[in-house]
């Protein structure tokens, strides 16, 4: 049953790419961390998605896989997202639209983003700039009124754990773009790293629209809820975006809203304020715990996401799964005709890998006693995805493998300083950090 599906699936989908007459073109923004490029750190080439290609690559796929055709009527609007958003909207967002509409034909765009990316296409939509271009604007998954989660990056310069993110994905692309930025610019610490090369994450502090969040706990137990506007760190750019929400409505703009629940999400925070550092960390109070709601992503809460007006739509999934779960519902809100969409290369778990080192790597697959090559310094299968920065620095990603036994190999070229670092989805860690190893020594291990 399941293969007469896929087969007339796919004489649909052959149907819907010879059928003449031009399309709309779609603008795709994605959300922080989903750009790299030389802007961002030199030496990484030209735009692309980054380690983020596992969360954003499926769903381009399934836009070309209905007729869709990069920089022809499909376009990323990659971005800096260490800037704030209303400098990647006027900066970045802005020229993708107008390449779009010059190389399309077409006056307007659709414009599918997510999560942070859903915000800079707010500020450019509601902006003294806008250029009536925008037909349909998609936010999935954007935290229209914040996340509780900024609170702990901008205030206390922390990584939450997985718990407290809810998805071991986002951490984990969390941990190791502030490791990268910290190795790149020579940054000391988190906080450091944070105020200086992310500001964009002030831009997802809750906002007012969000309520009272933070409180602490009187000597009865009681909750007692600081107030918004007496708090160090508001989030201006939201209360401003949000005090004009009614742009979007003024100037026929299509809003769908779509938003995940299911998962355990940072709703308010626990803090102290007794534990106020002297060093401009936790101004407002030190977080203590969280309050978590399944109402959410695990990332953004649905009353974030739902914040502002426009036609909304419930998925069950994680932040970095909504694109999968609600592609139907976006291809129909653009009026292209419904078709069995090829669920092929979405990611069912992960390893990931970050090295600093000089040295040889390879990662090997040992199934039924035969030893297959995943990765080494020349080649690699489609499952392993490799990021470089500089010459020190590699990022290496593998999908669905955690079944399988495999296993990472590490040679010194030279004397040198290492550092290795190993997560899965299961949110399991290994570290390797020594000083002055020696040219030729091996590492092996076993990292599934």
């Amino acid at each position: 049953m399941n293969s007469l599906v896929a087969a007339l699936g796919l004489l649909q989908l052959n149907r819907m790419r010879k059928a003449k007459g031009k399309k709309r073109p779609i603008v795709f923004v994605p959300g922080l961390y989903g750009s790299m490029g030389d802007e961002i750190i030199p030496g990484t080439g030209d735009w692309h998605f980054g380690i983020a290609e596992s969360v954003y690559g499926p769903f381009i796929e399934q836009l070309e896989e209905i007729g869709y055709t990069r920089d022809k009527d499909l376009f990323i609007a990659f971005y800096d997202w260490r800037k704030s958003c209303n400098i990647c909207a006027k900066k970045y967002l802005k020229s993708t639209i107008n390449k779009a509409k010059k190389k399309s034909g077409y006056k307007k765009v659709n414009i599918i983003s997510h999560s942070m990316g859903g915000l800079v296409s707010r500020a450019y939509a509601q902006s003294n700039y806008y250029e009536k271009d925008i037909e349909e604007l998609i936010l999935v998954g954007t935290p229209n009124a914040g996340s509780a989660n900024a609170y702990y990056f901008w205030e206390g310069g922390i990584v939450p754990s997985d718990r407290t993110l809810g998805s071991t994905l986002y951490k984990s692309l969390v941990d190791g773009y502030l490791w990268v930025l910290k190795k790149s610019y020579g940054t000391e610490t988190d906080m450091e790293t944070i105020r200086k090369y992310l500001k964009s994450t002030k831009d997802l502090l809750p906002s007012r629209k969000y309520g009272q969040y933070i409180y602490t706990l009187n000597r009865n137990n009681n909750k007692e809820y600081i107030e918004y506007e007496k708090m160090a760190f508001k989030n201006d750019f939201l209360d401003n975006l949000n005090k004009k929400e009614y742009i979007l409505k003024r100037r026929n703009i299509k809003v769908l809203l779509i938003g995940g629940n299911g998962f355990e999400t940072n709703d308010y925070i626990r803090v102290e304020r007794e534990l106020k550092s002297n060093n401009n960390e936790w101004p407002d109070g030190r977080a203590i715990s969280s309050d978590k709601s399944k109402d959410g992503d695990g990332t953004v809460m649905l009353k974030s996401a739902f914040a502002i007006e426009g036609d909304q739509k419930t998925f069950s999934g994680k932040h970095t799964e909504l694109l999968q779960k609600c592609s139907n519902v976006i291809f129909g809100r653009m009026g292209i005709q419904k078709a069995y969409i090829m669920q092929k290369n979405f990611m069912r778990d992960y390893i990931s890998i970050r090295v600093s080192g000089k040295g040889k790597v390879s990662i090997k697959e040992l199934n039924r006693n035969r030893i297959n090559s995943l990765y080494n310094e020349t080649e690699r299968v489609k499952d392993v995805q490799i990021e470089s920065y500089g010459k020190n620095l590699r990022w290496i990603m593998v999908r669905n493998q955690l079944k399988n036994r495999v296993y990472l190999e590490y040679e010194a070229t030279e004397n040198e300083d290492i550092e290795i670092l190993i997560e899965d989805s299961l949110g399991r860690h290994k570290i390797i950090k020594e000083k002055n190893v020696p040219k030729n020594k091996v590492y092996r291990m076993r990292i599934s």
